[in-house]
């Protein structure tokens, strides 16, 4: 603030120096210019260059997608053998003794184990997709806390059952539980999706 201010004062000085005596005019239109170029780099562009930096801050850092490895592997086989989504309807998979894991801490749990029934009296299963959700139950009403979707793979041949486990995903801190049940979990577990692909194409 002290140089803006003894800037500005050679200046005015410089002006009343050249308007008021002919012989110093020259010098005084000298000392304006240098006055004028010294406010504009010391003073101005800084402030131009501080209005700026915060607009660039502004925009908000992109974060690279996550690859998914696996939906890449499945559109692939879908590709290679697109049958394999009608060989089994959906209608004849079925999950039974559904159970969460051993809890992790008081009130939520890691994973999901149940037994899956093939009742296709044709083909082997592959790969299943299914809707998990977790309702907390108080007083006879559930809620519903936690919900995802996914597809995994297992071979369950023609008229057989194998046991599965689906994993709760993470909540939004690495490690965190996603979810914290007060009363009784009732757990909901529904295929929505099947593919029996062809060995030759796997």
């Amino acid at each position: 603030m002290k140089v803006e201010a003894l800037l500005w004062v050679l200046g005015l000085v410089s002006l009343a120096l050249a308007i008021v005596s002919r012989k110093y005019r020259r010098y005084g239109l000298a000392g304006i210019g240098l006055a004028v170029a010294v406010i504009v780099t010391v003073i101005v562009l800084p402030r131009k260059n501080e209005m700026a930096a915060p607009a660039s801050a502004a925009i908000p850092a992109q974060r690279p997608k996550r690859v998914d490895f696996e939906q890449q592997h499945i559109q692939r086989l879908d590709q290679e053998d697109p049958q394999a989504r009608n060989r089994i309807q959906v209608s004849e998979i079925r999950f039974d003794q559904i159970n969460p894991s051993m809890d992790v801490e008081p009130g939520t749990f890691e994973s999901i184990r149940a037994r899956l029934y093939n009742d296709s009296a044709r083909f082997a299963l592959t790969d299943y997709g299914y809707y998990l959700a977790v309702q907390d139950c108080v007083e006879k009403r559930c809620t519903t806390i936690y919900d995802q979707r996914g597809l995994e793979s297992a071979t369950v041949p023609a008229n057989q059952a194998r046991d599965v486990k689906i994993a709760i995903r993470s909540g939004e801190a690495p490690g965190s539980p996603p979810f914290k049940l007060l009363g009784t979990p009732k757990i909901i577990l529904l295929p929505t999706e099947t593919r029996a692909y062809d060995p030759a194409s796997r």
